[in-house]
């Protein structure tokens, strides 16, 4: 990752230049690219007051884990339970994903477990022997929220992986598998650019709250810039507009610290009673 300094002539205050990597990977689907780029954005102006320069657009291709990861990448979105069991190391927390989900606490979320419209099923027990869709096998959402309530591994085993909760929605959908858990903010989502497909499904249950999703940046960049990036998250997604969020339902961001992302620990989770969601 480069940083150089220069001035704008405008303000007459040097800027810190950082040449890598933005992107809102979780939820930058095709539809909704004109949405992540105006939150984009908004953190852009933010850190322009911070006395940084970051990248002017997000990179909006597809990209493995390992690249939202590298020590390239300004400003991305991960799963809360792989960014505290594997990369807390190397990609600094700076905020919470603050969704709108009609009635949920600031920076949590859940996951809303889905069958065929059509279907019989009518339980979380009658789906242990049946096709699950998984977007991911390390998807907090889409996995280990079911790993409490039933046998994850051979339904892992005999599922249909699908790259992510809007795939994994149209599988359940068409009937190539029977169930699936779509992080609900995907849902939100899908119920707004893809009804066709929300009408061929039935909630059949909610997880429990979980933190959600955290905004992170690489820890190769330091202890102050990783201070002001934050500073800007938090200020450029203090309040997001209307023509954004009817669509795109994002109250913004906010501070939880890292620290809560500690529900995560499955080798502690596995010791407690299969009543509590991990």
């Amino acid at each position: 990752m480069m940083m150089t300094a220069h001035t704008n002539t405008n303000t007459i205050r040097k800027l810190t230049k950082l040449s890598g990597l933005a992107m809102m990977p979780l939820y930058d689907w095709p539809e909704l690219h004109d949405h992540t780029d105006a939150l984009w954005a908004r953190i852009r102006e933010a850190a322009r007051t911070e006395g940084l320069d970051v990248p002017e657009a997000l990179d909006h291709r597809p990209q493995r884990l390992s690249a939202w990861m590298a020590e390239e990448v300004v400003f991305s979105q991960l799963c809360g339970s792989p960014w505290f069991r594997k990369h807390r190391h190397h990609a600094r927390y700076l905020a919470t994903s603050d969704f709108d989900l009609m009635d949920n606490a600031p920076g949590t979320y859940f996951s809303q477990v889905v069958v065929k419209a059509a279907s019989d099923w009518t339980s979380l027990a009658s789906l242990n022997a049946a096709k699950l869709a998984f977007n991911d096998d390390d998807s907090q959402s889409g996995v280990h929220c079911l790993r409490p309530l039933m046998a994850v591994e051979p339904l892992l085993a005999g599922g249909l992986e699908t790259g992510g909760h809007r795939f994994s929605m149209q599988a359940v959908a068409a009937g190539e598998a029977d169930f699936a858990a779509i992080d609900a903010f995907s849902f939100r989502l899908a119920e707004r650019i893809m009804p066709e497909v929300i009408a061929d499904l039935r909630v059949l249950t909610s997880t429990p709250a979980r933190p959600a999703p955290v905004l992170i940046t690489s820890k190769a960049l330091g202890d102050d810039v990783g201070a002001r990036m934050q500073r800007a998250v938090l200020a450029g997604w203090s309040t997001v507009p209307a023509e954004i969020t009817s669509t795109y339902a994002m109250r913004g961001a906010v501070d939880l610290g890292g620290a809560v992302y500690s529900v995560f620990d499955l080798s502690k989770s596995a010791e407690k009673s299969t009543n509590a969601l991990v």
